[in-house]
């Protein structure tokens, strides 16, 4: 009979643990996915290309061209520098050059290279499309204009077709469903302490 009563018990402080457990996990799950929620926010990336080249020659093209990647580096912090940044906040139509500074222009820019090849990609990312298709397409315009400025042995400037707003990439964070699975991860850690040191308490006393 005290065998049946103790299994009895041993029962019942399973599932005890078990509910404690389960609350804890849903609480920590929960709290995750509002915190999310509440700091969620979407950005905005636009971007255009332009290509930088020199006129070859058929005898050495080869050379040219060479010498043309080599320097692509180099139109990249040309393309990513203040005189590039001012150039294109005064592009900006008069809305957009109020609240966008030439630090935060400057800020905003990226500018990836393609290996083996002379184009260059200028990103920017903003809080709404519209906005970041502006700033880009006055960035890849200030450059065509600014480069030769900086320097004068810069090649051609092709710019490629203006970035639309349809073609912005939008990227939400923080993910919701990546905070609530931390949450119930931590719920579940925290449920399981907690039932064993009460179980653990109750048993010493």
């Amino acid at each position: 009979m005290a065998m049946k009563i103790s299994l009895s018990n041993l029962t019942k402080m399973v599932w005890k643990n078990i509910l404690v457990i389960l609350i804890f996990a849903v609480l920590g799950g929960a709290a995750g996915g509002f915190y999310a929620h509440t700091k969620k926010h979407t950005t905005y990336t636009a971007s255009r290309s332009l290509m930088v080249a020199h006129r070859y020659n058929n005898s050495t093209a080869n050379e040219q061209v060479q010498a043309d990647l080599s320097l692509t580096n180099t139109y990249k912090d040309m393309i990513e520098s203040s005189d590039v940044a001012a150039a294109a906040q005064k592009e900006l139509p008069k809305k957009l050059r109020k609240q966008y500074s030439t630090e935060d222009i400057l800020s905003m820019i990226k500018v990836k290279t393609v290996m083996q090849s002379l184009v260059l990609t200028v990103s920017v990312e903003a809080g709404n499309a519209k906005e970041a298709t502006q700033v880009v397409n006055a960035v890849v315009d200030a450059a065509k204009t600014e480069l030769p400025k900086i320097s004068p042995s810069t090649g051609t400037i092709s710019t490629f077709a203006k970035a639309k707003v349809k073609d912005a990439d939008s990227q939400t964070s923080p993910s919701t469903k990546k905070y609530l699975l931390a949450g119930v991860a931590v719920g579940l850690i925290v449920g399981m302490v907690l039932a064993f040191t009460v179980t653990t308490w109750r048993n010493l006393i």
